[in-house]
């Protein structure tokens, strides 16, 4: 409902305590809104935590699972659920229609964090040495330059690099090309990280929508209560 309400632009994107500050930032300008600052009337930040289910007191109703927004929690009608750690955003929302209260939520394990990038005592001066250093054809200067641009050093060739070391033997300002690199290839993994998470993310919404969307259909070809009276009485009648 808030996404769609967002969407819609009948609901102010800073209302996402589990995301924080930083993703209700994200939304505004993907909205075109105002930054604000997080609605204290909807919680407030902290640190990420994580649904944990405690499996000698479930007992398989599946309520959680139909409250969770993001199909964090699997299992089925009459069997033990189960968190996805990735997945789970600590809405919360699981807790309240749990019947025998076997919900809790615990601080998420901690998440890799890329490695920041090496500081340099010296400066590039486009001297141009580290190319022909370079045994895989790679131009070290362009690279080092766009060291914190992902897509830029992708298309650099960065994956190409081996990381021997010659291009740090021949820069006169003696700067950590290497380490720059390696720090570089885990800001391109990370990012490929997020952005297959992202679409995993939309598949489980696409597929939540389809199977809720699929009980409502069902629910509303339903006989109601008077009909089903009505045809028990035509029944018993017949006999």
């Amino acid at each position: 409902p808030y996404a769609e309400a967002l969407a819609a632009g009948e609901a102010a994107s800073n209302r996402c305590p589990p995301g924080g500050q930083a993703s209700a930032n994200a939304l505004a300008e993907l909205l075109g809104q105002e930054r604000r600052a997080l609605d204290p009337a909807f919680g407030v930040e902290g640190p990420r935590l994580l649904a944990v289910i405690d499996e000698q007191a479930c007992i398989g109703c599946a309520r959680c699972m139909e409250a969770c927004p993001v199909d964090a929690i699997v299992g089925a009608a009459g069997f033990m659920h189960t968190v996805l750690d990735a997945v789970c955003t600590g809405c919360d929302l699981c807790r309240e229609p749990c019947p025998v209260d076997c919900i809790e939520l615990a601080a998420h394990p901690a998440q890799p964090v890329a490695a920041a990038m090496p500081e340099a005592a010296g400066v590039c001066i486009d001297c141009g040495l580290c190319e022909p250093a370079c045994p895989r054809g790679l131009a070290p200067q362009l690279l080092y330059r766009w060291r914190e641009a992902p897509a830029m050093a992708a298309a650099l060739r960065l994956d190409d690099c081996i990381e021997c070391g010659q291009c740090d033997r021949a820069c006169p300002s003696a700067l950590p090309l290497t380490r720059s690199f390696q720090a570089s290839k885990r800001l391109v993994r990370a990012g490929e990280a997020e952005r297959r998470e992202a679409e995993a993310a939309e598949r489980r919404c696409a597929q939540r929508e389809a199977r809720l969307g699929a009980k409502e259909r069902a629910l509303a070809t339903r006989p109601s209560a008077d009909e089903v009276a009505s045809l028990l009485a035509a029944a018993r009648s017949s006999e």
